[in-house]
């Protein structure tokens, strides 16, 4: 036990102690160089020491001129070290390598190197067989470390607790400061690569970090970052999780706030990943949280979260539940928001409540095995970027979302989205509360479904209202309308799906170009108005009874009917009758056997020599083609007789209409047959 108010220094490299070094109350000044190191002078020497208790510094203050409060590499402790209280230290406190048959307790405690460059706290490769705590002491004052806490390699058996302290990165170490410091970038407060915690690693009460903490490659047993915290790195990595291990839960708690990048690409973490209510800001390289290939074998949750300035990105993430963000609020202009791009989500994607994204969403390639949930989700996208160049609001090219699409968003997305290529099993939407550019060429999906909150009753099968839906796609393309005409048709609405397939091609119509688009557009206009493109060849029956109904008309004119004549063994007859020169005419007897009472011909036949004209049939055998019934074979229009040729031309054009007609009812079926 060493008391003493005033001691010049401590010079006890490779001393021998059976019980404890206490140093309590104690005020070292001064600055020793001695062998042991050629560069740097410390107050305190203990480098490969051997004590076989604890070390105690309970208010022990140490004032040095040199760099170094104390320096006692490879020191080995049977008990705790004890720094805490009204512990002071001016200079940087090393303890590389050390053994620490304890817990390292900085309760309390103040590390301020007077050169800002230098670490303040160096446990690179230390083994502490207990706990390090960092937190206030009885009276309320938080531990203040202010310069880097080096613990590279170290290894902590229980848990690495920060309670109201205060970390505070003042510069990067000097090259060749060190042989055993890790040479950090600037502005890194705790550099711990390849640490390992046993327990828990927490920062609680208010903690407050400025600068980055640096856990790459680390295992840890769980790391939680509570309310009151803040970590604050802007620009740069606030928290650095690269290929690091958790055998827990990471959480970053509500309101804590993150000014800088938290990183976890290569991560592992056998529990949840929990950043719900944290507020997330001043991103390095407008990523807020850089998650490439992390694996979580739990949930994702997201909700409340306020994202500005990054986005969210968990590119090749596997994730073992569901990625939870409703009601959080992610605003990154044009850029992306939440990016999913090559995930693979065993469970749900939610984006529901008051969620909203001011960017874009990206799922491109992503597999979501549950299902992608937009009920009352809000997703903007203010202008194309060079990230976004056609400025879509949600992008999910080629994802396959196999549990369903819920897209019961609030409002219309803008300006636009795009589910090229992507597949699901159904679409739970209200196909009029799409953006004014959709873009789904190759979207695939097996049934419409009701979105969640709403009852939109038959209106989800509305061929109508799909179809309209479907105008909204730029660039053009058949595949959406053939999809949606093969969902109908599965599903017994058989109407519907050829209303789709004849408004994809009255669209397609519009895009006709070249040296013959105008006739080639006539022609199809032609087709869509007769048979609707072979799928309503009924359409061509009422054409073709108008058709009928005209001609019967025409010939129940007399004037026309008049015209028209017939022969049989030089006999010439027309519909009243022989035809006679006139005086005969008058020189039959009213009596004669072939004449009536009135003076009608009653033998207007000719008695059987010719067939009677009939105005229907003859109208029948002329429409329509392929049937005969003697009537056109019997009779013609005379041109010398009035309105003869006009009934020639008449007649000749009717039967040239009937044969197109009829054609083209015959082709619609068989076409109507090959596409069923």
């Amino acid at each position: 036990m060493v008391r003493c108010a005033l001691l010049p220094g401590l010079l006890a490299n490779g001393v021998r102690i059976r019980r404890d070094l206490d140093l309590s109350g104690t005020r070292l000044s001064g600055a020793h160089q001695i062998s042991a190191s050629t560069s740097k002078r410390a107050t305190v020497w203990l480098c490969e020491s051997d004590i076989g208790g604890r070390l105690l510094c309970v208010d022990t203050v140490i004032d040095t001129d040199g760099e170094r409060s104390i320096q006692a590499d490879r020191m080995h402790t049977g008990g705790a070290i004890r720094l805490i209280h009204q512990f002071e230290a001016s200079g940087e406190v090393r303890l590389i390598g050390a053994r620490i048959g304890g817990s390292l307790d900085l309760t309390g405690a103040e590390i301020e190197p007077a050169l800002a460059a230098e670490l303040a706290l160096d446990l690179a490769e230390s083994v502490v067989e207990g706990s390090v705590f960092l937190i206030a002491d009885a009276s309320g004052r938080g531990p203040a470390i202010r310069g880097r806490i080096d613990m590279g390699g170290a290894r902590i058996t229980g848990q690495l607790l920060l309670r109201n302290a205060c970390l505070e990165a003042r510069g990067a170490v000097p090259t060749g400061s060190s042989a055993y410091s890790r040479l950090s970038a600037a502005g890194t407060a705790l550099s711990a690569p390849r640490l390992s915690v046993g327990a828990e690693v927490t920062l609680e009460d208010s903690c407050q970090v400025n600068g980055g903490i640096d856990l790459s490659t680390s295992e840890l047993g769980s790391l939680s970052i509570s309310h009151g915290c803040s970590l604050l790195a802007p620009g740069r990595t606030a928290l650095d999780l690269t290929n690091a291990a958790l055998q827990s839960t990471f959480v970053i708690g509500d309101q804590v706030s993150v000014q800088g990048t938290v990183r976890l690409s290569g991560a592992r973490v056998h529990g949840n990943v929990c950043l719900q209510g944290a507020i997330l800001s001043a991103p390095e390289d407008e990523s807020l949280i850089a998650a490439q290939g992390v694996t979580v074998d739990g949930e994702v949750q997201l909700q409340e979260l306020v994202a500005t300035g990054g986005d969210l990105g968990f590119r090749a993430a596997t994730i073992g539940s569901v990625i939870d963000a409703a009601d959080a609020r992610l605003h990154n202009g044009s850029g992306y928001t939440l990016n999913l791009h090559q995930a693979n989500v065993r469970g749900s994607v939610r984006l529901v409540g008051c969620f909203e994204s001011t960017g874009v969403v990206v799922l491109n390639r992503a597999t979501i095995e549950g299902r992608l949930v937009c009920t009352q989700g809000s997703f903007d996208c203010p202008a194309p970027s060079e990230r976004n160049q056609h400025g879509h609001a949600i992008e999910a090219i080629s994802a396959t979302i196999r549990g369903g699409m819920d897209l019961g968003w609030n409002g219309a997305p803008t300006p636009s989205v795009d589910f090229t290529n992507a597949r699901t099993s159904f679409l739970a939407d209200d196909p009029a509360a799409w953006p004014p550019a959709i873009a789904v060429s190759g979207f695939t999906y097996d049934r419409f479904e009701q979105p969640q909150g709403r009852s939109l009753g038959r209106a989800v099968w509305d061929h109508a209202a799909r179809s309209a839906w479907l105008e909204r796609q730029v660039p053009y393309d058949a595949s959406p309308y053939e999809q949606a005409a093969r969902v109908f048709r599965q599903h017994g609405y058989t109407d519907g799906a050829k209303a789709m397939l004849i408004a994809q091609r009255r669209r397609a119509r519009r895009y006709l170009s070249g040296r013959w688009s105008v006739p080639r557009r006539m022609i199809d206009a032609a087709y869509s108005t007769t048979v609707g493109y072979g799928y309503r060849p009924g359409r061509v029956l009422w054409l073709l009874a108008l058709l009928l109904v005209l001609v019967t008309g025409s010939l129940l004119i007399h004037g026309p009917q008049a015209a028209m004549r017939a022969s049989n063994s030089g006999t010439i007859y027309t519909t009243q009758g022989p035809l006679r020169p006139q005086s005969a005419a008058r020189a039959s007897a009213p009596d004669s056997p072939g004449a009536s009472p009135g003076g009608t011909l009653v033998g207007a036949c000719g008695f059987g020599q010719v067939r009677c004209f009939n105005p229907f049939l003859y109208a029948i055998d002329t429409v329509i083609p392929l049937v005969s019934l003697g009537q056109r074979s019997t009779w013609y229009p005379d041109a010398h007789a009035p309105y003869g040729t006009l009934m020639q031309w008449w007649l000749d054009t009717a039967t040239v209409l009937g044969w197109l007609l009829s054609s083209i009812f015959v082709l619609s079926l068989a076409s109507l047959a090959r596409s069923m």
